[in-house]
Parts: structure tokens; sequence; C-alpha cells
């Protein structure tokens, strides 16, 4: 009986089967790349600590020393340590990232890993400048940071260091432990790999490291392994979350499909379910029947999606891999049993829930209804109460968990509220779409008698149209808050980099220096000009600068900045209202240096006198502090230099083209660049694409609801068949039977888009306050993942003398001989921690303090390297040799 009723309801179910499919694809697709992504992530960043037998780290997750490594190495039962360090290290101008030889996790292009003291093997970004056999000279540092003996190394091969190693992102080498500490003596080691000795057991090695390393952390391989993926895995864990995300509303839409269908089909097929019943045909047995349908469905539909999801997930990881999007994906595709199984589970449990209170429908299907007329249209039910009752107090109810969210920041609480009030919304949607319809007919009433026909015909069974529009009505809502929550997200994250960097590039001149303290290097007129003349400059204004006193700080950068200067250069017309005489502009990251916000005062002194100043929220980048010019002009007793230029691009030129035109420039007239401009594109770019995705994945839900909308459209003309007979004979033609049955559908199309437009912005308001931070932090937010940290030594330093502030940068000043400046270029890892340092996620350390300097506020982000963003890295520039530091 089943499957003969089955085969003969085949077109009608058809749609339901559609919706199944697309709901398990997708969701067999993301689980393939989910674990597809994760498995070369592990292959990548954790190959090495995998196959170690145990690995040491510091107490507290802080950084082992190089004597901690040389206990570790003389425990009995060990045979084998490889220790993870990677230090800086001088080449000429130029600035290198030296790192230990993984256990794994490389690929060599060419030649061989270093085995000798003698020896390195490059990167790819270095081997473009030396090759296989020639000779790298280096400047190594004795224990004080001060310059030592030059050092020279053969190179023995080249290697590919993947998408998450340090030398990922910078130019630099693999090399032995020895020459490391030859290179630092105060190199330390983020952990220490170890391999147990065949006479050992790891038990045993274990406590005998525990004695010679008090407080070491111990773990094994794979519990290493799983820690080091955990801390760089965000964006694998995300992409999984997005995708499980919206396949979780694919399927919620493919559900609410399904229900219409076989709501409708049962309905259809009273008559039928009247005889069985008839006949001795127990509730029970309908029931089943019922459900046995959806089983079969549910099954075919499902397997024929894991096919299909797995090409889709093929098909996007090689344009994933063509794309090279950064993320280490593997060459395969880890197809499991979970990738295969858990969709088929999931598609058949959905169809068969989503089937359940259509089958307990059935069973209420009285025997004396095979005695009625067949095709007689089922009577509209009335409204519950407790329905309406229970949709107000989910409405109510997930608003104010989404109100509470946003005051108190809690993501959770607000997605259990979204998700409580849209049930609330869907349950309501029987009491709102009806009148709604109604109201947008008043503009189908010029079509005549067939206009008025399709507002009666979608309102005449208030349940149907609700079913109908909910599908669509996900959809819209979800597309709507997307776009509107990435535009508001955009907009806050501009306006923090518009706060820490209010123009878009600064070239400013290096210092000279008078006596020991450091004095404004002219700005050329003719380099004005030139930055002026780069295509996709918009305005280049030169501004006075001068180095003072901010605080108990002395050797700070500050500008002066009026407003027919900022009105030219700046973006945010707010940042432009608020500069005003007596007030100083820092940025968020400098407000947290020194501890102030925008209304308090703070106390910037030179040699013409001090003034209290009030701070406002407005940052310079490399330009140091904002004053108003006659601030400027009365603390520095004369009338000050201009050290500095201010640039603005266009709104739509090329930014890589642009900077790297602008460093070049710079780079001729030995000026360092910093700005905002790659922040800002990089920014857009990202929640443009984001959005795009989106709307493409939430395009997936839309698409079952379309169908759902055309099957419900269709199975209810079926349904009403008799109905339209009558009006045919009435003299309805058949173009305007089309226009009736084309306007019902559009009607209910347009109030489910109407609602979810409307909710999508409300969701959208509530979501942005409840994920964006109430203030932007100074450290982090767009621009603190791209800071690179420098290091501090104390050579060339007089007693008590206090370093003058680097035109540019953040982090920490490299101090050599002679003071000169050497930032650590480009990429993560570059920082050498002192052993006790806590660790941050990419190998550096926290930078919090500054060796030598206490109670010194680190300086500002590194500039780019002149030539644009390149294999040194993005935020990376070199400072000539003899800059002052």
């Amino acid at each position: 009986m089943d499957g003969a009723g089955l085969a003969s309801r085949g077109r009608r179910l058809v749609s339901a089967a559609v919706a199944i499919f697309i709901g398990v694809g997708f969701l067999t697709t993301s689980l393939v790349v989910v674990s597809t992504a994760q498995a070369g992530l592990e292959d990548a960043v954790a190959g090495g600590l995998r196959d170690a037998d145990l690995v040491v780290t510091g107490a507290d997750d802080t950084w082992l020393a190089a004597d901690d490594v040389d206990r570790v190495a003389g425990t009995p039962g060990v045979d084998r340590v490889v220790a993870d360090a990677t230090v800086g290290v001088d080449r000429g101008s130029s600035f290198l990232a030296a790192t230990s030889v993984p256990a794994g996790g490389m690929t060599l292009l060419e030649g061989r890993m270093p085995t000798g003291a003698d020896e390195a093997t490059v990167n790819q970004a270095l081997a473009g400048q030396v090759a296989v056999g020639d000779e790298l000279t280096l400047t190594t540092r004795t224990v004080d940071g001060a310059a030592g003996d030059p050092l020279t190394l053969t190179v023995v091969g080249v290697v590919d260091p993947g998408e998450v190693h340090t030398l990922s992102y910078t130019e630099g080498f693999l090399t032995t432990d020895a020459t490391l500490r030859e290179l630092d003596p105060g190199v330390s080691y983020e952990s220490a790999q170890v391999t147990v000795a065949g006479t050992a057991t790891v038990d045993e090695v274990r406590e005998a490291l525990a004695e010679a390393v008090p407080g070491a952390a111990l773990q094994t391989g794979p519990e290493a392994a799983a820690d080091r993926v955990a801390g760089l895995t965000g964006q694998t864990f995300v992409l999984g979350s997005v995708l499980l995300g919206f396949g979780a509303v694919a399927l919620a839409t493919a559900a609410i499909v399904i229900a219409n269908t076989f709501t409708i089909t049962l309905a259809q097929r009273t008559g039928e379910l009247a005889l069985l019943r008839c006949v001795g045909a127990t509730r029970g047995q309908v029931r089943r029947s019922v459900l046995l349908e959806a089983l079969v469905l549910g099954a075919a539909a499902s397997v024929v999606g894991v096919g299909a999801g797995l090409g889709v997930a093929q098909l996007m990881l090689s344009l994933a891999r063509g794309a090279d999007l950064g993320i280490p994906l593997g060459t395969g595709l880890e197809v499991g049993w979970l990738s295969l199984v858990v969709p088929v589970v999931v598609g058949v449990a959905i169809t068969l829930l989503a089937s359940w209170w259509p089958a307990g429908r059935a069973t209420r299907v009285s025997p004396l209804a095979a005695l009625r007329p067949s095709g007689e249209p089922a009577a509209a039910a009335r409204v519950s109460r407790v329905r309406v009752l229970l949709a107000l107090l989910l409405v109510v109810g997930g608003t104010g968990l989404m109100v509470l969210a946003a005051l108190l920041r809690q993501v959770l609480v607000g997605v259990a509220g979204g998700l409580v009030s849209f049930v609330g919304v869907l349950l309501a949607a029987v009491v709102l779409v009806p009148p709604l319809v109604r109201l947008l007919g008043l503009a189908a009433r010029p079509a005549g008698v067939p206009g008025r026909l399709a507002v009666t015909g979608a309102v005449r069974n208030p349940g149907r149209a609700a079913a109908t529009s909910a599908a669509l009505l996900v959809g819209v809502t979800l597309i709507t808050m997307t776009s509107v929550g990435a535009a508001s997200g955009e907009r806050t994250a501009l306006g923090e980099i518009d706060q820490a960097y209010a123009v878009d590039l600064v070239a400013q001149t290096e210092p000279g220096l008078d006596g020991d303290v450091p004095v404004t290097t002219a700005v050329d007129e003719g380099v004005v000009q030139r930055l002026a003349a780069v295509d996709g400059v918009r305005a280049a204004e030169p501004v006075d600068t001068a180095y003072l006193e901010v605080g108990e700080v002395d050797a700070v950068p500050v500008a002066a900045l009026d407003r027919d200067t900022a009105e030219r250069v700046m973006r945010s017309e707010d940042l432009v209202a608020a500069l005003a005489p007596g007030t100083v502009g820092l940025g968020p990251y400098d407000r947290v240096n020194y501890g102030v916000e925008a209304g308090d005062t703070l106390t910037v002194s030179g040699p013409g006198g001090s003034r209290d100043l009030t701070v406002i929220e407005l940052g310079l980048g490399a330009a140091g502090l904002a004053v108003q010019p006659a601030d400027l002009e009365a603390l520095t007793g004369e009338a000050p230099q201009p050290g500095a230029v201010l640039l603005r691009l266009d709104d739509d030129a090329d930014v890589g083209d642009t900077m790297t035109a602008v460093g070049e420039v710079a780079e001729d007239s030995g000026m360092t660049v910093q700005g905002a401009a790659a922040e800002r594109a990089l920014v857009a770019q990202v929640l443009d694409v984001m959005v795009l995705v989106a709307t493409a994945l939430l395009g997936v839900a839309v698409l079952i609801a379309v169908v759902g909308i055309a099957n419900t459209l269709s199975l209810s003309v079926i349904e009403r068949h008799r109905e339209h007979a009558l009006l045919r004979g009435l003299g309805l033609t058949r173009g305007q039977m089309r226009g009736m049955l084309l306007t019902e559908g559009v009607l209910l199309a347009l109030v489910s888009a109407g609602l979810g437009l409307a909710l999508g912005i409300g969701y959208a308001a509530l979501g942005v306050q409840t994920i964006l931070p109430e203030h932007p932090a100074g450290a982090g937010g767009a621009l603190g993942a791209r800071r690179r940290h420098r290091r501090c030594g104390a050579a060339g330093r007089g007693a008590g003398q206090r370093a003058a502030r680097p035109a540019g940068g953040p982090g920490e000043p490299r101090g050599g001989a002679g003071g000169r400046l050497r930032p650590v270029g480009g990429g993560a890892g570059t920082h050498r921690p002192r052993p006790g340092s806590p660790r941050v996620a990419g190998g550096r350390p926290d930078g919090a303090g500054r060796a030598g300097t206490p109670g010194r506020p680190p300086a500002r982000p590194a500039p780019f390297r002149a030539g644009g963003i390149g294999s040194g890295g993005a935020g990376t520039h070199h400072p000539r040799p003899g800059s002052p530091a």
C-alpha cells in the first residue's frame, strides 16, 4: 500500500524531495570541507608535535629558557629533543627571522635541511636574494642585546614553510639550535619535543622531566598538537560554524516545505484515508503508512544529496586551493563515516519529524468522510487563542532576551532570544499574514475580479497562507540580518580605524639628534609634490611636528593639525569637528598606554612650557599625537618645521599599487610610511566577501523556500480544481485564471519579504549591539591583528637616559650599537621573548613591558616596507642604518 501510494503521488512530493536533497547536500558539503580544512591545518601546524612522545612547555604557558632545554635533553631516557625557537637577525640593513628546524610540516624545494652549525635553509621569500651555495653574513647579538661579531652561514637548501609558520610571513631561514644560540644567546623556546629512547617508557621519562624542569607543562604529542591547533584554528572553527549554521537553516527551511507538502497531500487524500478506515485500518496503521512514505522519501533524497554534496565539496576545495586563501586545505578530500552517515540520518530524521504532525492529523480522519463528495475543499480552521497567546509570549520573551544580551554583550543569550522570538513570529504568522495580504491586495483591485479573487484565495485558509510564507520568511530575514549587520560592522570597524589612524597614510622623516634630544628633520617641498602626484593620492598635506614630553614620557612625536588641513586629508567628519584649541588627539592604542580616555586632561611639555590639553579620539599613527598649530608653537617656543606628510587616497584607488608608489617615494627620501589604508581596504573587502558568501549560502534556503511556495500553490490549485472549474464556467478566461494564481503567489511572497526585511533589520540592530565591543580596544580590534612587535635592548643608552620614541612603531625598538633601530620585519613570531614571558597566538610574546624603560608605553604599529606589501610582510619597514633610537 505504501510503496504504491508513494509512487502514485511522486509528482506531488517532488518539492519535498528537492528540499531534502538540497539541505542534505549542503550539510554534506559543510562537513567534508570542515574536515578537510581541519586535517590540512593539523598537518601544517602540528605535524611534528603530533609525532612526539612528550612535549615540554614553560610553566603557565610561558617560554622555556635555553638552560631548561638543556636539562630536558640531559634527562635519562630522552633520545632526541627538537626545540622550537625564533630569533630576529640583522643582515646588513635588513632584518631576517631565524627559526629552528621543525620535525615536520614543511616541503623541501631544493637542497637539504641544515645539519651543521654553519648551515641555513632559506624560505622562498629569501631565496630570491640568495641561492643554494651562497653565504649569509649575519650580525650576532650579545647577552645584553648589543651587536656582536659577524657570523657567516652557507645556504644548503630552500624550503616552503607552508601557510602558518613564522617563515610564511617574512624573509628568514632555518638553522640548527647551536647556530640560533650563537646568533642570540638569550634565545628562548616555545616548546621542546621529546623522543623517548627505546629502553625507557613515556611515564618514566615524564616523571624524570618533571624533576628536571620543575613547573614545566608536560603533554603527549597528540595532546600538544590538539592545543596548538585549537590556538590557531579560529578560521577553521568559524568556517565550520558558518557552514553548519547555514546548513541548519537550509534543513529548517526544508522541514517547513516537507510539513506543508505532507499536510496538503494528506488533506487531498482525506477520502482515501477515510476509506482505509472503513475497511478496518486502525489509526496506528494510518500513521505508520504516512511515516513510512516519509521514511522512504527522506532516505532516497538524502542518499542522492550526499553524493551531490561530495561533488560540490570537491569543487569548492579545488577552487579554494587555486585561490590561495591562506588556509591549509591539504591535497585530498577527507571523507569519513561522519560525513556520509550523519547527513543521511539528519535528512531522514528531519523528514520524519516534519511529517509527524501531518501524520497525526491523518489519523483523525473519520471513516464517515469517505461518504462525503470528493474534492470538497477543507474548511479553514479557526485560529486557536492558545496559539496566539503562546506566539505573543515567545515574541515578547525572545525580544527581551535580545535586549538583555545587547546590554550585557552576551552572544549566546542573544542567539537564544532570536530563536525564541522567531518561533513566536512563525506561530503568529497565521494571524499576521492574512491582514497584510488584504492590505497589500488593495493594489490588486485595478486588476478587477481576478485581483479580488486572488486576495480571497490567498487568505481563505490562514494556516496554509502562513505555512506558505514561512519558508521564504526564514531566508529573507537571515539575508537581511546578515547584510545590515555586516554593513553596520563595517562602519564600526572603519570608525575604529579612523580613530587610530585618522588619515590613510603618513609619511614621516627620520628625526635628527641635537645631543641626546631628537629633533624634526624638515620635509623637502619636492617630496610633498612627488607624493601628491602619485596615482591614487587625493591629497598630500605637510604638517609641522616636534618631539615633546607627554605625561611622563619624553621624545614623543606630536603633529600640528588644523581643521582646514584635516578636512582635506581625513575621512571622518566627526573627527574633524572635534579638533579645537586646547585639545590633543590620541588613538585608542595611545589612550590605553597613557591611561586616559576622551575628555581627560593630559599634560604636554616642551621647551616653550607645558599645557594641560583635553584628550580627543583622534590618532595620526607615525605622526604621533595631534594638537592645534598654535598649541604646538607655544610648546616648542619657536616655529616648528614640517616633519610629516598626511595623505588621503582616492576612494577608488588601487590601495596596493598606491602604497607601493608612495613607499618608493618615501624610501628615496629616507622617510617611513604608515597608515590605515591597507586596513580599511582589508576590512571592506573581508566584509563584502562575507556578505556575498552569506547571501549565497542563504540563497540555498531561499531556493528551498521558492520550491516550497511553488509546490504549495500548485497543490492548492489541485485541491481547488472544482472552484476553478466553476469560475471558468462563470466566464473567467484562462489568462484571467493565470493572472489570479500569479497574483496570489506574488502577494504571499511580498508579504513574506516585507516581514523578513523588518525582522532582519531588527535582529541586525540588536545583534550588532551584542557582538561589537562597547568601547574600541586600543591594542586589539581591526588593527591589533596586524601589529608587529619589536625588541628593546639596553645597549647604546646612557644611564638614566630615556630612549627616543621611534618615528614608526609599535612594540619595542631594538637598541643596537650606537642606539640604531632595527625593527622586526613582518610576520608572526619574529619577536624574541625572554624566558618566562607569556606566549600569545602566533608565537609572539605579549610585549606589554619594555626592557630598560619601565613604565614606558609601547609605540605604535610599524610602517610597511617601502615598495608595498611584499615578501617582507605587510606592516614592516626597515629604517636606514644610523637612524636614531
